[in-house]
């Protein structure tokens, strides 16, 4: 298991983090069948608080989160699977008011293994059209950590 520290966001974390996003996030769209609507992290309109995870070389990952939302975990493919993502999580949640909530594909079966390890539980599952052009429902779990 690698060594890595976590600690708040710096702007020269900026090129790291949107690589991780825009591989991950493509991942995580494709899981929910909405690939079409990937918005690469440099052109998207996220305003989130974010905690890194680095080693001595370079960013493995992100977590995103509001006051009480956690908004999104992103680790870096190659270091998946490592305790990354449940790190930055916990080290999120302990600054957060709860009860917190998350959304995630109903599908990311691998994301949802994560947040219930950390306690959270599935309040709802709904499908919505993201696009009126787009006659197509995409799952979204409505996840709660009290």
């Amino acid at each position: 298991m690698p060594k890595f520290n976590i600690r708040e966001y710096q702007p020269n974390d900026y090129a790291e983090a949107c690589r991780i996003h825009d591989v991950s996030r493509k991942e995580e769209l494709t899981i929910g069948g909405a690939e079409k609507y990937f918005i690469p992290l440099e052109t998207a309109p996220y305003k989130d608080d974010f905690y890194v995870a680095y080693d001595a070389d370079s960013i493995l990952g992100f977590v995103a989160v509001h006051p009480q939302e956690l908004d999104y975990i992103y680790v870096d493919p190659i270091h998946q699977n490592k305790g990354i993502g449940y790190a930055l999580a916990t080290t999120a949640l302990r600054y957060m008011s709860r009860p917190v909530s998350l959304d995630v594909f109903a599908e990311n079966t691998k994301a949802k293994k994560l947040y219930k390890k950390l306690g959270f539980k599935c309040q709802e599952v709904r499908y919505q059209q993201w696009d009126l052009n787009d006659p197509k429902k995409y799952s979204d779990e409505k996840m709660i950590l009290n």
